[in-house]
């Protein structure tokens, strides 16, 4: 898939904001890109492909959704190669979409459009509080109030430790919810798992089970901020 739309057809270019829900939310990021585009094809939308001998759809999605997470407002920009109508495309895909995929909002972009994931710099998110835990307004105060929140992650070339507050932008109980906003970059990428490690200090195997949403991406653009004055140790 494309990383970006060029200016040939600047005029046809769209940003799509989608939800994955249910079921679908266990798709792969490979599996959700080819199911968009099917339902994309099905919808007969002017998608416009790029040039060469083996030519795909210009589609550029957002950050990968990881998998078992939903999301509400997952975004992708699409290039077309003639207009179409922000309500009609919405229509026209969501009756090709599988249940638990759908389009909620189509915007227009004047211009060329930087990827996706090259302006984001967070990304919110909300879990169902356990039935039977106390609620963690007080966790929440000790990790804003804290300096450092390490956080050790193992992979396939070992564990790696380091100090993820400096991503800790958000934390607020909202009930029965707790909403988080956390870093989403190359340079700082905070999963909210380890944030409810950092105030649990429950096993990996109970944080699994805990239904996380993606509610919303935030953008450099919007605030102009950077990792630091992003950072709030005010939980309301």
């Amino acid at each position: 898939m494309s990383t970006t739309l060029d200016t040939k057809c600047r005029d046809f270019c769209y940003r799509v904001t989608y939800q994955i829900l249910g079921r679908l939310r266990f798709l792969s990021h490979k599996e959700l890109m080819r199911a968009m585009v099917r339902a994309f094809r099905r919808a007969r939308v002017p998608v416009a492909y790029s040039q060469g001998y083996h030519p795909h759809p210009l589609f550029s999605f957002g950050p990968p959704r990881p998998v078992g997470m939903a999301g509400i407002a997952e975004q992708l920009d699409v290039r077309c190669t003639a207009a179409i109508e922000p309500a009609e495309l919405a229509a026209r895909v969501n009756a090709e979409s599988p249940r638990g995929l759908a389009v909620v909002a189509v915007t227009p972009l004047a211009r060329p459009a930087a990827a996706i994931t090259a302006t984001v710099c967070s990304a919110s998110y909300e879990c169902e509080w356990p039935a039977g835990e106390a609620p963690p307004c007080a966790a929440i105060a000790a990790v804003l109030a804290r300096r450092e929140v390490m956080c050790s992650r193992t992979t396939g070339r070992g564990t790696r430790t380091s100090d993820i507050r400096a991503g800790i932008y958000d934390l607020r109980w909202n009930a029965p919810r707790l909403e988080m906003r956390l870093a989403l970059t190359s340079e700082c990428y905070v999963r909210p798992q380890d944030v409810l490690a950092a105030l649990t200090g429950w096993p990996d195997e109970i944080i699994r089970r805990i239904a996380l949403t993606r509610t919303g991406f935030h953008f450099y653009g919007e605030t102009g901020a950077t990792l630091e004055q992003h950072a709030t140790r005010n939980p309301d």
